[in-house]
Formats: C-alpha cells, structure tokens, sequence
C-alpha cells in the first residue's frame, strides 16, 4: 500500500490506473534514469531530457544487441597454433615406387608389349611417333581384359630390391614389414600401412627412425611415361590410401637421401561454422556419421574424389584400373587403359565442374607431413668393398647406378597443431549483452525480470477492466 492510497474513514481509495501502475513501476525499478521522469504525471522539461536520453540509450542498446546477436549467430572463428612437444609420435605410412615399376625381362613374354609401351611413353615426343595402332591384328592381345595377377607378374619383385631395412634402431625384415599396394605409378611397396598395431616412435633423428637401402635395378627397366631411374617416396596417413594426397619425395640411386619431416595437425569446426572460408567441413568424429563411401575407408576428401573418378570413369570405360578398388569389375587392356581410362581420369582431375559435382567435402580433422630433403653421394668410398660384399652387385659402377639409401625421420618429436575455436560462446554472448545492457541502461538480468513484472501486471490490469472490475494495485499489495 502506498501513501497515495487512502481508506476507511477517509474515503475510498482513489483510483488505480495504468499511470499509476507506471508510476510505481519507475519509482522501484534498477533501470537508470526512469525515476527522474515525472512520477506526478506532468511533464516538466527536466523529464522530457531524461525521456530522450534514455530513449537514445534504449535505441543504442537495440543497435548493439541486434549487432552482437548477428555477430554470434554468423558463427565467427579463431585459429590458434600450438607447437607440442610429444614423447611419442605416430610414424607415417611409407611407400616405395620404383620409377619403373614394370620388369622389362617379364614383358618379354609377349614381343609387343615393350613396343607398345615404347610408343605410349614420352619418348614419342622426342621420335614424332603417333599413337599405337590397336587395330592391327598382330596386337590384338593387347585388347584383353587384364587382371591384378598378370600386372603384379609383370612388376618388379619388391621384396628383392629392399635390400636392407631397420626401423628405430633395430634390422626388421623387409618382406614381411612391407606390404605391395597398387597406386597411380603401379605396384609399390608401404611401411606401416593399414596395420593393427601402427608404430609410434620415441625418439628423433636420421638414425632412430626409418632406413632402407634399395636396388633400383635399371637393368630390368622399360620405356615408361617418366624418363627417372630412383623411386618415388610417398608419406602419408598410415590408414589412408598412398595416393590420397601424400607427402612426395624422390631419392637417386648413388645417393643417401635424408627426409626430415614434421607432423602437423589441423582441427576444424564443423557446420554450422565455416571452416575454409566459406565452406563447411565433414565431421568424420560424430556419432551420427556414416561413412558414404563404397571402397574407401575411412572418409576423406581425397578417398571421396578418388572414388568418384573412378566409378564414373567405369560407366565410360567399362574398366578400371589395377590401383581401383572395386571388385568384381573387369581391368581395363592396354587398349582401354590408353585410349580411355588414362585419358578421362586426368581430364577429370583437372576439371573443376566434374570436382563440384562429385559434392566432396573436407574432413574437419586431417594431417599432413612436410619434408625437407638432403642428400649426399653414397656409398663413400670407404663403404664400396663391403657393400659390393653383401650386395653381390657387379662392380663399384654398378652399385652406384643401383643402389641407393633412404633415411625417413623426424626432425624433432614436436608437433604443430592448428585448431579452430569458436571466436563467440554462449557465456560470450550473455558477457557482452550483460555489459551492454549495464552501459546504456544500467540494467542486469534482474531487470529483465522487473520488466517482465510490469508486463504481468498490465495484463492484469487489463483484464480487471475487460471484466468490468476496479482495478488494484498489484506491485504492494502482492
């Protein structure tokens, strides 16, 4: 009950209206400013400035909050990269492509099949050859489908050229710690691929990590589209595919190349934030995914293209190649494979619309492996004897034409993590509107409540009068 009220003896109680219920409203309420706005109900000019100002303050406030919800709900980012130091680093999935993967000795079964990779090669550049006839009657050989046995027969025995391997230290048996794998060069060779039990190592440096020496073995090399002798060097995820974007590394015979790498990783947010700009990346970590590939686990943007490439280049072929997983497919002849397979697989690689319809997206979490290289004759002099020994190679020539070493390790056991975090939380947001609110009007979330009061108690009013009731002061007397 306020002194405004009278009762008993002195009368009924004067009426109760809105501007009474405002009045008591200002009088109470935290909000800066509303009890210097004429309570009496008449305006004086000192109530008018304090009206605008806190209307201005009000409009400012509205301006803000609108802004601050739109910021937070664009979803804004914040990158931090972090070098950690680790005792135990995953070591990645090794493989060894010869630079000519096919055994000219084993092609010899068929006279033809040497020319026609003769042809097929860049050599035709140099000789203003045309392509290779097919239709020719003496080849038709070349038009029947091919099988992962007649290409791994034809391939150079892997298990022969690794002629030394160790692993942290330790002599490990190269043919039983190397599994042959199909890829885009032919048949290679991968160390820690696709395995239960993948290897960690615990300490850095050329001599604590990976080591092969390996025989080339040019003397058994035919006509293909590269002119190198060496291998290829392919690091990547040990349960990803060695062609799904891998770390590329060449190694000469006659040298020792040395590969320093270091491990990144990269963690992303997934929608509704934007992770590359302004695209969304695939949470592969969600307990609602579901993996959409058919022959690729487990998904990735280069697993997904790659897929995608090579079933819609097998609705045109009819045919795949020995690298794609699909089974029960026939593999494409030396016919298809040049005249077809070869040639729409790398049209569609370079194709940006074909990449655009195949609607892959890029996992939130990945990691990638860069690598410095160095390199230095091998062997020394010194070494040549003994190496000549043991490898029963020919002669000192012979061995440096042949023979090479490779040292795959990390530089230090760091690793650089690039994490994506949300730039606005909810205890953001609620911070920033608090500080607003508290800036323009001095208001909190108490204040809310206090509004929300006065809005119940006008719909009381309201509906005192749409009954036909007198109405009553609620704020005292509740």
């Amino acid at each position: 009950m306020t002194g405004t009220e009278k009762t008993g003896a002195e009368g009924p109680p004067p009426k109760y209206t809105l501007c009474s219920l405002w009045t008591e409203f200002s009088l109470t309420t935290g909000i800066h400013g509303f009890n210097k706005i004429s309570p009496s109900g008449r305006i004086s000019y000192r109530g008018l400035l304090w009206i605008l100002a806190i209307s201005g303050a009000t409009a400012f406030l509205i301006y803000n909050l609108v802004k601050e919800f739109g910021d937070y709900y664009s979803y804004p980012t914040a990158t931090k990269v972090t070098n950690k130091v680790q005792s135990s680093i995953e070591f990645p999935a090794v493989t060894i492509c010869n630079r000519c993967p096919l055994n000219k000795t084993r092609l010899n079964v068929n006279p033809h099949i040497e020319s026609y990779f003769q042809t097929s090669s860049l050599l035709k550049r140099f000789n203003k050859q045309g392509t290779f006839n097919f239709t020719d009657s003496r080849y038709s050989d070349l038009r029947q489908p091919l099988s992962l046995d007649w290409w791994t027969n034809m391939s150079m025995d892997g298990s022969s050229l690794l002629h030394e391997c160790y692993f942290g230290g330790d002599n490990i048996d190269c043919a039983t710690h190397f599994q042959p794998v199909f890829t885009d060069e032919g048949l290679c060779h991968t160390f820690n691929f696709n395995v239960s039990d993948i290897v960690n190592v615990n300490n850095a440096g050329n001599a604590a990590n990976f080591i092969i020496i390996y025989n080339i073995a040019q003397r058994y090399y035919t006509y293909r589209e590269n002119m190198a002798a060496g291998i290829k060097v392919l690091l990547h995820n040990p349960r990803h595919h060695p062609d799904a974007n891998p770390t590329v590394v060449m190694a000469a015979p006659g040298f020792s190349t040395y590969v320093a790498m270091h491990k990144s990783e990269y963690v992303y947010l997934p929608d509704p934030y934007m992770a590359f700009d302004d695209t969304t990346c695939v949470d592969t970590t969600s307990t609602t995914f579901v993996n959409p590939l058919k022959h690729y686990s487990p998904y990735t943007y280069d697993h997904c293209f790659m897929e995608c490439v090579q079933i819609k280049a097998f609705n045109v072929c009819g045919c795949v190649g020995p690298a794609d997983p699909q089974p029960d497919v026939p593999i494409c002849s030396l016919e298809k494979q040049d005249t077809c397979y070869t040639a729409f697989v790398r049209e569609m690689t370079k194709n940006i619309t074909f990449e655009a319809e195949c609607g892959c997206g890029i996992q939130c979490r990945f990691e990638t492996f860069t690598a410095q290289v160095s390199s230095s004759v091998f062997p020394a002099d010194i070494w040549s004897a003994s190496l000549l020994n043991t490898t029963k190679a020919e002669n000192s020539e012979f061995l440096r034409n042949n023979f090479l070493e490779l040292r795959v390790f990390y530089d230090r056991m760091m690793v650089t993590s690039t994490k994506q975090h949300p730039q606005y939380s909810q205890s953001t947001l609620f911070s920033n509107v608090g500080g607003q609110m508290g800036l323009c009007l001095g208001a909190s979330i108490l204040t809310i409540t206090e509004i929300t009061e006065l809005l119940v108690f006008i719909i009381f009013y309201l509906c005192d009068r749409c009954r036909g009731r007198k109405a009553r002061n609620r704020i005292n007397n509740w």
